[in-house]
């Protein structure tokens, strides 16, 4: 997995999406559609999806999906990550662990509350 340092701004996280030129970045290679990434703002780290990409005569634009934020502890793990074709990559199994726990915690909650 790649990771890209970048500094997001208030625009891009409510957007939820933010558009990076290649040349602003250490990437050796170009990025592909559907491309999970691990973006580094500040101390945070998130997984972000290469949702498209467009040209122009001197650069290669990436639209990023911003998604899940990842645990400090849990970076090494991605970006040492070498997933076979057809296997769950370590960012899929996060978000879903991240989703359980909001739905459990959800639940918990709703289940306390009586009528």
């Amino acid at each position: 997995m790649e990771r890209l340092d970048l500094d997001l701004n208030a625009f891009s996280r409510r957007a939820g999406s933010m558009e990076v030129a290649h040349t602003t970045t250490a990437l050796t290679r170009g990025l592909e559609p559907g491309e999970r990434v691990l973006i580094r703002s500040g101390e945070e780290h998130l997984i972000a999806t290469v949702r498209d990409i467009s040209f122009d005569l001197t650069d290669t634009l990436y639209r990023l999906e911003l998604g899940t934020t990842i645990a400090r502890d849990d970076v090494e793990l991605l970006l040492a990550e070498a997933a076979g074709p057809g296997s769950m990559e370590m960012s899929d199994v996060l978000g879903l662990l991240r989703d359980a726990r909001h739905l459990s915690s959800r639940r918990s909650y709703l289940a306390a509350v009586t009528p």
